[in-house]
């Protein structure tokens, strides 16, 4: 009867330490996590640029950052509402730069080297509708 009852006590707590510690480092460390995971990709493999894309709210934000993340090699995009500017991480050996400008054009956004493609652009949402001009 003793080991029946250490048995149920053991997977007792070991149960309750499978629950309670991944929800612990999953909500309160991911950021920390996530940006220790960032330099790491940089520091073994990546390159790390940014540059210019045009657009005006989050669902350009979803669009843009989609656009290159789809591409084999880009680890990280970031794009920023505000300054109009994508950081990236990605690895040069597998995507040139040139591609995820013409990737990011082709979704409808113009970047600081490649001109929006005006069928994709004409598709947007209206509030992803920018100033092509500007």
């Amino acid at each position: 009867m003793k080991t029946n009852t250490k048995i149920f006590l053991a997977a007792s707590i070991g149960l309750l330490i499978g629950y309670f510690i991944p929800n612990f480092f999953s909500n309160k460390n991911s950021k920390i996590v996530n940006e220790v995971k960032s330099e790491k990709i940089v520091e073994l493999m990546g390159t790390e640029t940014s540059f210019g894309v045009k657009g005006n709210c989050k669902m350009c934000k979803k669009t843009i950052e989609t656009s290159a993340l789809n591409l084999d090699g880009v680890h990280k995009a970031e794009w920023n509402v505000q300054s109009k500017q994508i950081n990236l991480v990605y690895d040069d050996q597998l995507v040139e730069l040139m591609t995820i400008h013409n990737a990011i054009a082709s979704s409808g956004y113009a970047t600081d080297l490649v001109d929006l493609n005006k069928k994709a652009y004409d598709n947007l949402p209206l509030c992803c509708k920018y100033d092509p001009e500007n």
